[in-house]
């Protein structure tokens, strides 16, 4: 292909309209332009040399509804858009900067900002190759199903990337992938600066941002909300056109037509028009070519799990792990479950039984109820012993006074259950009572206590037998006319 003409006169710039001319210098000599590529309502595109010999591609930022170029400088067409102008630039150096700190295979890179001819202007890569779109209409077949399998899964790559990074690309279209010589796409022409400059800009509101077929029609309204899913429909929108051949019908037609219940204009792909591609590959594109963005595919990734095989098959695996971690965590969990309920009857087994073995500890006794003091002393029929009677004290010799206190406590009634074996005596018959029932007992009226006034013991004990009588803490043991305490 012959090289345009240098030209180095001012008035060859005009004969060239609003791009620069071949042979025009940039940045100081830094950039030689070599020819002008395209243009559009924002900028211009120019494949240019640097200083060591090497394409470079030019983007220069000339909103052309807002200025024209006076030989080599860019002039306003009013000076009422001079601080939209300025906006505009400050956008533009901001998208290339933030182009700038991407570092990826499939993604343009950008070296350099500069400014020059009252503009702004940014050095890209170079890709020798061709882009989707002409391979679409001048190779058709050059792409079989499987390369455009692995070409998709690149790109969302390379969409995925950006995304990370909260950047959109709001212009993905089969003219914005190159191909290079490897066959990687490479995408180019970021839309974010001029997505921005239509809201800062009254001038450029009215120039479209939208490419008919391939932006969602999130894009056609001013001011509607963006998402990462809009550029997943632009996505499906170019690999359509791919894998058919035609581009599907523009979003603002489709959306007119759900607006009024109308029939969908898009034809989705099905396996006669996509053929030797699998469902979920043509299921992912239909998908995300669905007109509201609810209904996409959420991410760049949730894409291309859809339809990579070993992805796919990766994630198979992972959920069955998950699954047999999962049935694994039941059954230890079951297990600790039978475990704990074992535990815990052993340990109520073991408290029954170490209650049982514990005895019980015996009642605390009952003290004995005392007997009134006045109560008569009880006769004992039990016979003393032999040592018992040279010991007994001589009744006589220990007389009590009448109304003198006794020694030691009052005398009791109590007796054990050996001692209180008194036979019973037959009642005296009636009539007018005898002077022996009728005398009182010396004891309690304390007279002096005499063998004469002591009553004989009965026939069975007068052999040599004696009565025991309790006062209180000590006994008085009576017997042959003597008498003693114990």
């Amino acid at each position: 292909m012959t090289e345009p003409e240098q030209h180095t006169s001012d008035n060859a710039f005009d004969a060239f309209g609003d791009e620069l001319p071949a042979g025009a210098e940039l940045c100081g000599g830094a950039y030689t332009i070599e020819k002008y590529i395209n243009s559009g309502g924002f900028g211009i595109t120019y494949l240019a040399r640097d200083s060591l010999g090497r394409r470079v591609v030019i983007k220069e930022c000339f909103p052309s509804a807002m200025c024209y170029r006076q030989n080599k400088t860019v002039r306003l067409r009013s000076r009422n858009t001079d601080d939209e102008f300025t906006t505009i630039l400050e956008l533009f150096e901001k998208e290339a900067r933030a182009l700038a700190e991407l570092s990826h295979p499939y993604i343009v890179g950008v070296h350099q900002i500069f400014h020059d001819n009252a503009t702004a202007y940014m050095a890209i890569d170079y890709i020798d190759g061709a882009d989707l779109l002409q391979v679409i209409e001048d190779e058709p077949g050059r792409l079989q199903p499987a390369d455009v399998h692995e070409l998709l899964l690149r790109c969302l790559e390379a969409v995925d990337y950006i995304h990370e990074r909260d950047i959109l690309h709001r212009d993905i279209s089969p003219d914005n992938i190159l191909l290079d010589p490897e066959g990687n796409p490479v995408l180019i022409d970021f839309g974010a600066a001029r997505e921005s400059a239509t809201r800062v800009s009254r001038v450029l509101s009215k120039v479209l941002t939208v490419k008919d077929g391939y932006s969602p029609q999130e894009f056609y309204l001013q001011g509607s909300k963006q998402e990462y899913s809009s550029d997943l429909y632009a996505l499906a929108a170019t690999f359509y056109h791919l894998v058919s051949g035609k581009a599907p019908p523009s979003s603002h037609l489709r959306m007119a037509a759900a607006a009024r219940g109308g029939e969908d204009p898009l034809v989705l792909l099905d396996r006669e028009s996509a053929q030797g591609y699998p469902d979920h590959f043509i299921d992912a594109i239909n998908t995300c070519l669905s007109i509201f963005p609810g209904d996409r595919l959420p991410s760049a990734i949730a894409w291309r799990d859809m339809i990579d095989v070993e992805r796919r098959r990766q994630i198979l695996l992972e959920i069955a792990e998950e699954d047999r971690d999962l049935e694994e965590r039941v059954y230890k969990l079951v297990a600790e479950y039978r475990r704990s309920l074992k535990d815990e009857a052993a340990a109520q087994a073991k408290a029954t039984a170490d209650a049982k073995e514990t005895p019980t500890p015996p009642a605390k006794p009952t003290p004995p109820k005392r007997r009134s003091r006045t109560a008569a002393p009880m006769l004992l029929q039990e016979p003393l012993a032999a040592d018992e009677k040279d010991d007994a004290p001589d009744v006589a010799a220990a007389p009590r006074v009448a109304g003198e206190a006794p020694q030691g406590p009052a005398p009791t009634c109590e007796t054990t259950a050996a001692e209180a074996t008194v036979a019973p005596q037959a009642a005296p018959p009636p009539g007018p009572p005898s002077d022996a029932a009728a005398a009182p007992d010396p004891l309690l009226l304390g007279d002096p206590v005499q063998s004469s006034k002591l009553p004989d013991p009965p026939p069975a004990q007068q052999p040599g037998g004696f009565r025991k009588l309790l006062t209180g803490t000590k006994t008085l043991i009576l017997g042959q006319g003597r008498a003693r305490y114990e």
